[in-house]
């Protein structure tokens, strides 16, 4: 017999048999209570534990995540990356990491990794929007050669992302100028409404790029630059039937014959070229050593049919594109008048039109560019990095009419162009940028004003 059952049976359980069983049920209590609270306090201190533990590795996780991030949104690919690598090395089971890894892997032209990752993402979730717009970036031909390259890939995997996620902009981006060379007019339209309605184009942009088309003469051609001087007009043109008699033209698009036929057949402008002689432009290197492109040598073409009375279509250049290459030999023609260039048939007088300067930054509401021009949603690092920098187009413009209203003598004029140039700046997401150029205007207006 052991020692506790010796103790339980201990008292007479024919004098005390009341006291006795209480006695057993206090004793085994205490001892249970002892038993589960000691067992209690174990569990909270291990569940205290991991949690910690759990939060702790998360908030690494997620540390990591953004500090790669912080790189990648200054365009900075080469500091991402191994932030990015280590960051799906510490969470093998998060499929955003994997697309930001893959994404970046992409822009370095690094697409064999890109496709590993990306895929990596879908087989976490096959749903992954993100991921499926990596892949339809990188199978598109038209972002760069790569063995695998293959349109009707590309194709699918934009399909698939917008299927996902209806808002992913990123994915529209893509889907636009593929729908348009494929003829797909439903999802030509449906890309610009998305975005509208998803705001990826923020309200700054939009605004932006109505001040651009604002005062472009009617019926004319506008070329453009990139994506933020190109989508935000078309969509405008698209959603708010705003300027459409304007042919809004993508330089870097206009290489492609397909494009070319696009705004051809959508804006009724003939081509300097027939169709066939379309088809058979190339690149070449003209005697200077230059490369002449594609889009180069039908805006030359279109030039000498202004310049000759054979188009009627007045041509103008936004002041976002910065290669005026094609016009090299008629730079004398080009007059700025707001935001855009305008090309004369003949050598100008003037390389400014004040008046239209002044009726051009007389339009604008400086709470309209108040906010970023780029969106939250937008994972392109160039448009991120870049895109801001288009409000200073507003500033140079008011520092160039200001200097011609000091050549003019007219310096009460001049500062207080500068003095709105100044608050402007102030309005706008980037912050000042020409400070110091506007102080020096400022003083020397003042100067000439006593």
């Amino acid at each position: 017999m052991n020692r506790k059952e010796d103790d339980v049976t201990y008292f007479n359980p024919f004098s005390f048999p009341t006291m006795q069983v209480s006695m057993i049920r206090f004793d085994v209590s205490i001892a249970t209570n002892r038993r589960v609270n000691g067992i209690h306090r174990m569990l909270i201190f291990v569940f205290m534990f991991c949690s910690l533990a759990i939060l702790s590795c998360a908030k690494e996780r997620t540390s990591g995540l953004n500090e790669g991030l912080s790189f990648y949104r200054q365009n900075q690919l080469e500091e991402a990356r191994p932030i990015f690598e280590r960051a799906v090395e510490q969470d093998k089971n998060n499929p955003d990491a994997y697309a930001w890894l893959a994404e970046t892997y992409r822009r370095l032209d690094l697409k064999d990794k890109a496709l590993i990752m990306a895929n990596k993402a879908i087989e976490l979730d096959s749903c992954h929007s993100f991921a499926h717009t990596v892949l339809g970036f990188a199978y598109n031909p038209m972002y760069g050669s790569w063995a695998k390259a293959d349109k009707d890939s590309a194709w699918r995997f934009l399909l698939k992302a917008v299927t996902c996620d209806s808002t992913d902009g990123n994915a529209w981006i893509g889907i636009w100028p593929e729908a348009i060379r494929r003829e797909d007019r439903n999802l030509e339209k449906k890309a610009l409404y998305s975005f509208i309605e998803t705001e990826f184009f923020t309200p700054s942009a939009l605004n932006y790029n109505r001040w651009m088309l604002r005062h472009v003469p009617d019926n004319a051609i506008l070329l453009t630059n990139g994506d933020m001087d190109t989508y935000p007009a078309v969509a405008l043109q698209e959603v708010e039937n705003y300027r459409t008699d304007v042919a809004v033209v993508n330089y870097s698009l206009l290489n492609t014959a397909w494009y070319a036929r696009f705004v051809r057949d959508k804006y009724g402008i003939q081509l300097p070229v027939t169709d066939s002689e379309l088809d058979a432009l190339r690149v070449y290197q003209g005697d200077d050593g230059k490369l002449i492109t594609v889009a180069n040598q039908i805006m030359q073409g279109w030039l000498k049919d202004r310049q000759n009375g054979d188009l009627s279509h007045p041509i103008t250049i936004s002041v976002t594109v910065g290669d005026l290459s094609f016009a090299a030999n008629t730079q004398d023609h080009l007059k700025r008048a707001g935001a855009f260039w305008l090309w004369l048939p003949e050598p100008a007088e003037s390389s400014e039109d004040t008046s239209m300067m002044r009726i051009s930054l007389g339009s604008i509401n400086p709470d309209d560019f108040a906010g970023s021009l780029v969106s939250a949603q937008d994972r392109s690092s160039v448009r991120i990095m870049s895109t801001n920098r288009i409000v200073t187009n507003v500033t140079a413009l008011a520092l160039a009419y200001s200097k011609a209203l000091l050549e003019s003598k007219r310096a009460s004029e001049a500062y207080e162009m500068l003095t709105w140039a100044k608050q402007f700046e102030n309005k706008t997401d980037l912050g000042p940028v020409f400070s110091e150029q506007i102080e020096r205007l400022r003083e020397a207006a003042q100067q000439e004003i006593q």
